[in-house]
């Protein structure tokens, strides 16, 4: 199926890369295949994403995370582990919306360049010290989730 179905439900998963102890986010105009984020035209750079998509029907959690990081990183995955679950209902398309948080050790680091979509810039920081820019978290959510999960 290619369109949501008005009042389905979508299982997704928000795939957090790490290398070497620093979490890595990529700077690029969308996730690849979803819409930009409200206030994108704001940031003609792009925005900060961490890795981001549907699992497919019976897809196992390995190919899921090794497809996803290698689709819009470019790289492998070392390990990975679920660290948060959490359901909603996200009005913007009637949907319920589960929503799956994966910490994913890379087996090395990413480099700008086309993955999925064109990423500007590979960004590699400290959970501590979230920098400033992301689409969907702000700094604040991001300590919070780091100190609770990692």
């Amino acid at each position: 199926m290619r369109t949501q179905v008005k009042g389905g439900a979508h299982l997704t998963f928000e795939i957090i890369p790490t290398y070497h102890g620093r979490a890595v986010a990529f700077r690029r105009q969308s996730i690849p295949g979803h819409e930009r984020p409200p206030g994108a035209e704001d940031h003609p750079k792009g925005m900060l994403f961490f890795c981001h998509n549907l699992i497919r029907k019976g897809e196992s959690m390995d190919v899921f995370v090794n497809r996803v990081v290698r689709e819009q990183a470019g790289v492998g995955v070392r390990s990975w582990r679920i660290v948060n679950f959490e359901s909603f209902w996200q009005k913007k398309d009637d949907h319920w919306a589960l929503l799956g948080y994966v910490i994913a050790d890379l087996r090395k680091m990413p480099k700008a360049g086309t993955h999925g979509n064109r990423v500007a810039e590979v960004v590699a920081f400290s959970p501590k010290n979230p920098p400033d820019g992301f689409a969907w978290w702000t700094r604040k959510e991001m300590k919070q989730f780091f100190e609770r999960r990692l």
